[in-house]
């Protein structure tokens, strides 16, 4: 039986505030700590974070510790017990007991989940947010990818960084396919400034997870103009087995006809920069052969 989490909810608004790998403890940790049934209290250990999530124990301990310093996450000091009462007390005394923090966003995260996971509970979702729109848009991110099978199972090139950055944009991106799908779009669009600013990641950090997604035939994309036209996302499975490598440029397939060709040499001596001793006819001279070369 596997009782490892499948997924953990995020938000497009949480990369404002933490990085990939505090998004990812903050979301597996405000999943129990909102909830009401569950004394609205984090109860598990470091290694149970590792497991779930793909993270190694360092990792795990330095964004807990950078989460609470950003007062998204606070420790809770557990209850006195009596020893002879624990049946298992080791468990309880090295698992982590967290609450979520005073920060704004994290109060505002924690209180839509919980309403969220109330109502699909009840199922009532529908009736619910018809008239109460939710203040956070939230999508499952498939953490089962990133599980390990095995003990023996490592990370292929220490490549946990970039994958861990490719699933949650894949679980964004997942999110938005199902709802164009289902008021019968064939596709969404979005561009990679957009996505850039969405997730606080570099245009090129952006073109590359786009592209390891594309690699491992998790979506496909065409780009028009300045936009990506996502025609299919597919459900990821895995994703632990690593990429082949980094690509930056995003392969187009609508190509604009009247394309200038590039393919021309200009002599290096015809734009050859005067030296620092130069005179100014020399200089004059250099700038009318760059306004001829539309160099300015």
């Amino acid at each position: 039986m596997n009782n490892k989490t499948q997924f953990v909810f995020m938000s497009d608004g949480l990369f404002e505030h933490l990085t990939e790998t505090e998004a990812y403890i903050f979301s597996f940790v405000a999943y129990f700590a909102c909830d009401a049934a569950k004394g609205k209290i984090f109860k598990r250990t470091t290694a149970s974070l590792c497991k779930n999530l793909g993270y190694s124990s360092n990792t795990v301990r330095s964004a807990i510790e950078s989460l609470i310093k950003k007062s998204f996450l606070v420790r809770e000091t557990p209850p006195a017990r009596e020893r002879k009462r624990l049946k298992y007390n080791y468990i309880e005394e090295v698992s982590h007991h967290l609450k979520i923090g005073s920060h704004d966003y994290a109060a505002q995260f924690a209180d839509w989940l919980s309403i969220m996971l109330d109502q699909l509970r009840k199922g009532t979702s529908k009736e619910y947010y018809k008239s109460n729109p939710s203040e956070v848009s939230f999508f499952k991110v498939y953490v089962t990818a990133l599980q390990s099978q095995s003990k023996k199972e490592s990370w292929k090139r220490n490549q946990s960084r970039h994958l861990h950055k490719a699933l949650a944009l894949h679980g964004y991106l997942f999110n938005r396919g199902y709802w164009s799908e289902k008021h019968f779009n064939s596709h969404f669009s979005r561009s990679v400034s957009f996505l850039s600013a969405v997730f606080q990641w570099s245009p090129n950090t952006i073109r590359r997870l786009i592209n390891t997604l594309k690699s491992l035939g998790l979506i496909k994309y065409k780009v028009d103009d300045r936009r990506i036209f996502f025609q299919k996302v597919n459900m990821v499975e895995k994703l632990r087995q690593g990429y082949e490598q980094l690509v930056t440029q995003l392969a187009s397939r609508v190509k604009k006809i009247n394309s200038p060709a590039l393919n021309f040499k200009t002599p290096s001596t015809a734009l050859k920069r005067p030296g620092p001793n130069a005179t100014p006819e020399e200089h004059a001279l250099f700038l009318s052969q760059m306004k001829a070369h539309k160099r300015v």
